[in-house]
C-alpha cells in the first residue's frame, strides 16, 4: 500500500463528536488556561522574592556606607537607633566583622519563632501554587552553601556583597543574611552582616500575592462549575429532545406526540414547544391519509357499481370496443382504490395481532411448495437448509402475507432468464428467507427507498394493472411487527435482484 492511499485512507475516517465530547474538549483546552495562569504566577512570586532580597542586599550595602561616614554610631545604641528606626530589630539583626572573622558587634534580636496568622484565601492560594509548581511555594533566589555563615563571612571579607539563608536542623531557611565589606579611608577593615527573619522580609507581599491568587482561584472554580454545570444541563435536555423525536417514530405506522411541557422559557424550550407543535400537525394529515382511502372506497363503491352495471347493460345492447376500454379502466380504478385501502387495513389488523412461537420448518415448505406448484415447472427452486425445530415468534398468517408480496413482486420482475431461488437458511440468532431474481437491477440509492409507499421502479405501462409501489411497503410494516429486518440488495453476479428477511429465533 503506498502513502498516498494511507493519507486517503486515513482521511476518510470520520470522527463522531456528539455535544457532551465537544464540550469535553473544549473543558480540557480551556484548563490550559489556569495553568498557564499559575505558571505565571509562580513567576512572578519569583519576581517578587527576587525583588525582596534584592532590595534586603541594598539596605546592608547602605548601612556599610553609613558606618564608613560616621563610625561613632556603633557605639552610640541610641543614636544608630534613630538612624536606623526603620529596622524592626525584634526580627533583626546586625552584626560586624572584623578581616580576622570574629565578631566585634551585634546589634538587634531575631525571633524565628514569630509566625503572622495568614487568612483562608491566602493558605489557599499558597497551596494551590504549591501543587501547580510540585514545590514549595519560596524559590529562592540565590544558590545556598553547605554552610551558610561561614561561605557569607568569607566572601564578604574578600570584598563581595553576598547573602546567604540560614537553616534550621531541617534543612529549612528561616532567616536572610546580607553581607557587604565595610571600608574606612578606601581600605576594608572588616563585614557588615544584616540579618533578618523570612516571615518579616517575605510574609506581608506574599500574603497579599497569595490572597489574590485564591481568591482569583475560587471565582475561577466558581466559574468553571458555573459553566459545566449550564452545559451538562443544556446537554441533557437536547440529548432529551433529540430521545423523545426518536421516540415518536419507535412505533412503525403510528406517530407518538411528546410531552410539551418544559421547565425553562429560553429558545429550547421554545424548540420543544415547536417541535410538538408540529409533530401533532403531521400526526393529523397521517390520521387524515389513513382515512382518505378507507373514505375513498367507502364513498366511490356505489357510483362505481352503478357505473359498472351501466357497462354491461350498454354492452349487452351494443357490441363497441370503447366499452371493452371503458370497463377495463373501471376495473383499474378498483384496483387502485383497493390497493390504498389494503395498505390501511394491514396496519389496523397489526395492532390488534399478537406474536406466537411458531415452528416454520413444515409450514413455510409448505408454502413455498404451493408457490412452486402454481407456477410453471422450473421457474421456483426452494433450498431448505432449516433445523426440523427452528422457532420464531409469528403470526403465521400475516408472515405468509408479507411472503405473498415478496414472492409477487420476484415473479413481476423475473426475465425468465433463470428461476426464482428461495433459500431457507438459519443462524444462531436469526431466520433468513431469501427470494434471489432474474431481472432488473435497484438503481444505485433505491435500496431501502423500495420498501416506502408509492415508489415503483416499474416502467410506466409496463404491465396492464396499475402498481402503486404498496406492496413492499406492506411487507415491510408486517418485518417491523415481526422485529425483523427486511433489505434487498443487487445480487453479486449482477443477474437481478435478493431480498432477504430475516426474524429472530425463539429464545423460549
Amino acid at each position: 500500500m503506498c502513502m498516498g492511499e494511507v493519507i486517503v485512507g486515513v482521511a476518510m475516517i470520520k470522527i463522531k463528536l456528539n455535544i457532551r465530547r465537544r464540550l469535553l474538549l473544549l473543558f480540557l483546552l480551556l484548563a490550559f488556561l489556569p495553568l498557564l495562569a499559575y505558571r505565571f504566577a509562580i513567576d512572578l512570586q519569583y519576581l517578587l522574592l527576587t525583588h525582596q532580597a534584592s532590595l534586603h542586599q541594598h539596605t546592608v550595602h547602605n548601612l556599610a556606607l553609613i558606618l564608613e561616614n560616621r563610625p561613632e554610631l556603633w557605639g552610640q545604641t541610641t543614636a544608630a537607633g534613630e538612624v536606623l528606626s526603620h529596622i524592626d530589630f525584634k526580627s533583626a539583626s546586625i552584626w560586624i566583622v572584623n578581616n580576622q572573622g570574629q565578631t566585634t558587634y551585634v546589634m538587634g534580636q531575631l525571633n524565628p519563632n514569630e509566625k503572622r496568622q495568614a487568612g483562608w484565601a491566602s493558605r489557599l492560594g499558597k497551596s494551590l501554587i504549591e501543587l501547580m509548581a510540585f514545590a514549595k511555594p519560596l524559590p529562592y533566589p540565590y544558590a545556598q552553601s553547605a554552610t551558610p555563615e561561614v561561605t557569607l563571612i568569607e566572601r564578604a571579607l574578600n570584598g563581595l556583597s553576598t547573602q546567604q539563608y540560614r537553616t534550621d536542623v531541617n534543612g529549612e531557611p528561616f532567616t536572610l543574611m546580607s553581607a557587604s565589606p565595610i571600608y574606612s579611608q578606601n581600605q576594608q577593615i572588616g563585614a557588615l552582616v544584616y540579618e533578618q527573619t523570612l516571615e518579616t522580609i517575605f510574609n506581608h507581599t506574599l500574603q497579599h500575592f497569595h490572597q489574590l491568587v485564591g481568591l482569583g482561584s475560587l471565582i475561577l472554580f466558581l466559574v468553571l462549575l458555573g459553566v459545566i454545570s449550564y452545559s451538562t444541563s443544556l446537554s441533557n435536555r437536547i440529548l432529551r429532545l433529540g430521545q423523545d423525536v426518536k421516540q415518536t417514530f419507535a412505533k412503525p405506522g403510528q406517530l407518538l406526540a411528546i410531552e410539551k411541557f418544559e421547565p425553562n422559557t429560553d429558545e429550547l424550550a421554545e424548540l420543544r414547544q415547536h417541535i410538538a407543535e408540529m409533530l401533532e400537525k403531521i400526526a393529523s394529515y397521517e390520521r387524515y391519509l389513513k382515512q382518505l382511502p378507507r373514505t375513498l372506497r367507502h364513498e366511490l363503491h356505489n357510483p362505481i357499481n352503478r357505473l359498472s352495471a351501466t357497462l354491461e347493460l350498454v354492452q349487452m345492447q351494443q357490441h363497441n370496443p370503447r366499452l371493452e376500454q371503458a370497463q377495463q379502466a373501471l376495473n383499474q380504478l378498483q384496483h387502485i382504490i383497493q390497493a390504498l385501502a389494503e395498505a390501511s387495513s394491514i396496519e389496523d389488523s397489526l395492532a390488534n395481532q399478537s406474536l406466537q412461537p411458531l415452528i416454520v420448518n413444515t409450514r413455510l415448505l409448505d408454502y413455498f411448495s404451493g408457490v412452486q406448484m402454481s407456477q410453471p415447472p422450473g421457474l421456483v427452486a426452494i433450498k431448505n437448509h432449516l433445523n426440523v425445530n427452528t422457532q420464531i415468534m409469528a403470526e403465521g398468517f400475516m408472515l405468509e402475507q408479507c411472503l405473498d408480496k415478496l414472492v409477487d413482486n420476484a415473479l413481476d420482475f423475473n426475465n425468465g432468464e433463470c428461476p426464482i431461488e428461495v433459500v431457507l437458511t438459519e443462524t444462531s440468532t436469526h431466520l433468513n428467507i431469501e427470494i434471489n431474481n432474474c431481472g432488473v437491477l435497484l438503481p444505485d440509492g433505491l435500496e431501502k427507498q423500495i420498501f416506502d409507499g408509492m415508489v415503483s421502479i416499474r416502467r410506466v405501462n409496463q404491465a396492464s394493472q396499475s402498481h402503486l409501489g404498496l406492496g413492499l411497503h406492506i411487507a415491510r410494516l408486517i418485518a417491523h411487527f415481526h422485529h425483523a429486518e427486511l433489505i434487498a440488495f443487487n445480487r453479486p453476479d449482477q443477474r437481478g435482484v435478493s431480498v432477504r428477511l430475516s426474524i429472530p429465533l425463539s429464545t423460549g
